[in-house]
């Protein structure tokens, strides 16, 4: 029998620390994303996508190594476990997946980045901004620079088979950051892309992508996630503008009024599950640093 694996240790890029291997029942090509609501609607995506520029796994478990006493064999995490496997568990829907990431991915990275040095978080299920309700929103906690709790990241999670992984990869058009030469040729293709959509992003991946540019901008946080056991994608629109808080007391906070040119991704695949702990770790304590404090 394998032996437990304590959460401080669940992170590296390691054959024990692969996700449960649960079948997907329905596929790829006969699951599809629905439009949510008149935001997603009416949200423009991204024209096109670059590769993530940020090593989200190697910024994951430097966070894990940084955390203060995590030598320590009495803490937290390293004496609490990753469940073994739920032989009961069955991905039909998307509740399903969430349940069994709730377990083996999003409890082992809560603990962990709550661990970290000055972290202070709330991890919330279905909550709603400016009408738009996400699956899972992170707060960060009121600061000096703000009073109030703070979304810094949300994960949005899907029914299996609905992450195409070919339909995201096909939209990342530089490794690196482009220049205005390949800005200009990228945002022209993605105009007169074949779909008519005016963008790289085509099929499920165009849904997906505008779901999460709506959270993104009703929440004002550049950071999403998309997850369906198979793929965990990851989304940073750098390009995203925030306006600052409005001086007057008491008036609307403004919203960003798009996400920008492109976006970065980083699309990790249930064949390198071992990653995703890592990689969502380091992409959400990121968000913690970064993303806008009001």
């Amino acid at each position: 029998m394998a032996q437990p694996v304590p959460l401080s240790q669940a992170f590296a890029n390691a054959p024990t620390n692969r996700l449960p291997n649960y079948p997907n029942p329905h596929g790829t090509l006969t699951v599809h994303a629905s439009m949510s609501g008149d935001s997603t609607v009416n949200t423009d995506p991204p024209y096109f996508s670059i590769a993530a520029q940020q090593n989200w796994h190697t910024l994951g478990t430097t966070l894990i190594a940084n955390i203060p006493n995590i030598a320590d064999p009495t803490h937290i995490l390293n004496r609490e476990t990753v469940p073994f496997r739920e032989d009961a568990t069955y991905h039909n829907s998307e509740g399903d997946v969430v349940r069994s990431a709730a377990l083996y991915l999003l409890h082992p990275v809560n603990q962990a980045l709550s661990s970290a040095q000055g972290v202070v978080i709330r991890c919330q299920s279905e909550l709603t901004a400016n009408k738009i309700r996400s699956d899972i929103t992170y707060f960060r906690a009121p600061t000096a620079a703000n009073p109030n709790y703070k979304a810094f990241a949300v994960v949005e999670f899907k029914k299996r088979g609905v992450i195409k992984d070919n339909e995201f990869r096909s939209t990342i058009k530089y490794n690196t950051v482009p220049n205005p030469q390949q800005l200009a040729t990228a945002t022209t293709a993605a105009l007169n892309h074949v779909s008519g959509k005016e963008s790289q992003f085509d099929g499920d991946a165009w849904i997906l992508i505008k779901q999460a540019a709506s959270y993104a901008i009703n929440h004002r946080t550049p950071y999403v996630a998309l997850f369906d056991w198979d793929f965990l994608v990851l989304v940073h629109f750098t390009n995203m503008v925030v306006p600052p808080p409005p001086a007057a007391p008491n008036a609307p906070m403004p919203l960003p009024a798009d996400v920008g040119d492109y976006c970065e991704l980083e699309i990790i695949p249930n064949a390198q599950s071992q990653r995703m702990r890592g990689a969502l770790l380091g992409f959400l304590g990121h968000a913690f640093e970064n993303a806008p404090a009001v």
